[in-house]
């Protein structure tokens, strides 16, 4: 690469810096209340303006011994400039009434369960079905999720990413300790057996994704149902239901970043088993099972290592500490009325449950009037 071709390129980089920011002012018709985001990404934007400065106006910027360094500084610049255009950019760009409505919801539901962070920017218009960008504070939502009640605790998994980002040291500081114990207890009794000359590398590779992928997808499970109950059951369930994924994959030899629908579930009836709901365990059980049944799927033999109860339990029992340490309000303390989102959840699912016939007239009716409380009057 020649260092002209380089210099050309960090300068684009400041000009698109400064295209963005010009974009930036030109959102003088959104809601008061994100002036707050417009503010910090502008002030993100600025930063970068500096960093890419200081990269040009180096008396050395250009010669071919430093450029090595010089394409590494310039590379991130570069990252942070792509993560703000096609995140909180787009969306603020593009914001629209369900983005403005789902943000209200958002901001409501936090004040609900006494989350303190700042409540998370939402994008109605996903494609990659319910999705968050922890470090950008995003939830992003598929686009008719506005009309419809029962998948919207997956919102609040989401939620539970951004949750992690901010406590994932606290979480994870004892449960790497169990998870360690668990997989060397594991090597050892199995490590004279004759077929097991592979399984020194797969449990280190399960070792891997526990604590790098499978911790959080738990602990993010394990964070809506804490808040918002047995919804969350159902809905897991709602979704795995429309999945064509087999439930007892990724097992001990397979990759995967999110664990098997079928350990998420116990997952789920753990955690409610530690908050005392025993009468809902029973009844998502029943559904589950007889789900299970009819699809005739089976985990294969190396199954019962990956995903056992002591270790959901021993994580669900840190994650509900570190709920109660920050003060957030689970289900179960929530009032029961219909402008309580926690409580409407579950009372979604209630209703879905007594009468599924016309559940759909119920929905609409009480999303209009949630509609009502929440948005400002046209």
């Amino acid at each position: 690469m020649s260092s002209q071709f380089f210099c050309g390129q960090v300068r684009l980089l400041l000009k698109r810096c400064y295209a963005l920011r010009q974009d930036l002012q030109s959102l003088k018709s959104l809601p008061e209340e994100l002036n707050l985001y417009l503010n910090n990404v502008d002030a993100e934007l600025e930063s970068l303006v500096y960093d890419i400065k200081q990269i040009i106006d180096d008396p050395d910027f250009g010669v071919t011994i430093l450029l090595k360094n010089q394409i590494k500084s310039y590379r991130r610049c570069a990252e942070r400039v792509n993560i703000l255009e096609t995140s909180k950019l787009t969306l603020l760009y593009h914001f629209n009434c369900k983005d403005y409505y789902f943000y209200k919801f958002a901001e409501f539901f936090c004040k609900n369960i006494n989350y303190s962070d700042t409540p998370p920017l939402v994008s109605a218009h996903s494609s990659e079905y319910f999705s968050a960008i922890p470090t950008e504070n995003i939830i992003y939502i598929p686009l008719c999720e506005d009309k419809f009640l029962l998948a919207i605790p997956d919102f609040v998994h989401e939620l539970g990413h951004l949750f992690y980002n901010c406590y994932e040291h606290e979480i994870i500081r004892n449960f790497a300790i169990t998870i360690r114990k668990y997989i060397k207890k594991q090597r050892e009794i199995l490590k004279n057996k004759a077929a097991s000359k592979n399984y020194p590398t797969y449990f280190k590779l399960l070792e891997q994704a526990w604590l790098q992928e499978y911790v959080i997808e738990f602990s993010c499970d394990i964070f809506a149902t804490y808040l918002v109950g047995s919804a969350y059951g159902w809905s897991h369930l709602r979704l795995v239901l429309e999945s064509e994924a087999e439930i007892y994959s990724p097992s001990l030899e397979e990759e995967g970043t999110h664990p098997a629908d079928e350990a998420r579930m116990r997952a789920i009836l753990l955690t409610l088993e530690e908050l005392g709901e025993l009468e809902q365990i029973e009844k998502i059980s029943h559904e589950w099972e007889h789900f299970k049944s009819i699809m005739e799927d089976s985990p294969d033999l190396e199954y019962q290592y990956c995903y056992p109860d002591e270790i959901l339990r021993k994580l669900s029992q840190q994650v509900i500490a570190v709920c109660q340490r920050i003060g957030l309000i689970a289900y179960d303390k929530q009032p029961l009325t219909n402008d309580n989102l926690p409580s409407l959840m579950q009372q979604a699912w209630q209703q879905f449950h007594s009468n599924p016939i016309g559940y759909a007239d119920w929905e609409t009716q009480t999303i209009e009037n949630l509609k009502s409380l929440l948005l400002p009057p046209k």
